[in-house]
């Protein structure tokens, strides 16, 4: 049973016509303990059904343990998007809801022919001379959490120093318990920096510009270096 309507899937064809290069998709699942990987392969079936210049490939996270560690892969389900020569962009959990809209967004950045991050953020990637790891918990009902989701994937699909995870926190309560996720969305950044609330492109790059410099040894609030100034 198709979970994309018609009207939808019509819509998702029309949006896909501006890919002007090929987006490839890894999309890893299991059978077993996964009751949400089914919905998952599907949508990702529809979707692939919907653009030649979508390359999706399908791997189950147990089986193909190999390409999973090269992956960086450590549960399911989990969707891979690039251009091919990396996998630092990720989503892990089924893409419904608002979470569906910052998938589709990913892929049109991937594929699309104009870069979305502004000159001030594209020159905080060039600068950075650490590795980045965000992690942004999401729900599907949660209108602003596409934005989070979309700003950290953008940042990684950018540079090579960073890694994106876009984390449904219902999917995966004992990665919501471990980073004290309360509400969403909800960002991390290396294990120390924390974000509760949808932070703009501009509030995000200053605040980790600050964050960075001052090296924490602790848990820190990024909304601390904007509200000191």
């Amino acid at each position: 049973m198709a979970l994309l309507s018609d009207n939808d899937a019509r819509e998702v064809r029309k949006i896909f016509g501006s890919l002007v290069r090929d987006v490839h998709i890894r999309v890893y699942t299991q059978k077993l303990e996964c009751p949400t990987c089914r919905d998952t392969e599907t949508i990702l079936k529809e979707l692939d059904g919907l653009s030649d210049r979508l390359k999706v490939s399908f791997l189950n996270s147990l089986e193909n343990r190999e390409e999973a560690e090269k992956d960086s892969v450590d549960r399911a389900p989990a969707i891979i998007v690039s251009d091919g020569t990396h996998s630092r962009v990720k989503f892990y959990g089924t893409p419904s809801g608002y979470e569906f809209s910052s998938l589709l967004t990913t892929i049109i950045d991937t594929g699309g022919s104009e870069e979305p991050l502004t000159e001030d953020t594209i020159q905080f990637l060039k600068d950075l001379d650490t590795d980045l790891e965000m992690q942004v918990f999401v729900t599907p009902t949660c209108p602003h959490c596409p934005s989070s989701a979309v700003l950290a994937s953008r940042m990684a699909r950018y540079s090579s120093r960073v890694r994106s995870e876009v984390i449904e926190a219902n999917e995966f309560p004992e990665l919501s318990r471990k980073f004290k996720v309360q509400g969403v969305p909800r960002t991390i950044v290396n294990g120390i920096f924390f974000a509760e609330g949808s932070l703009s492109e501009t509030m995000m790059t200053d605040a980790l510009k600050k964050g960075l410099a001052d090296d924490p040894p602790a848990e820190t609030n990024l909304l601390d270096y904007l509200q000191n100034g």
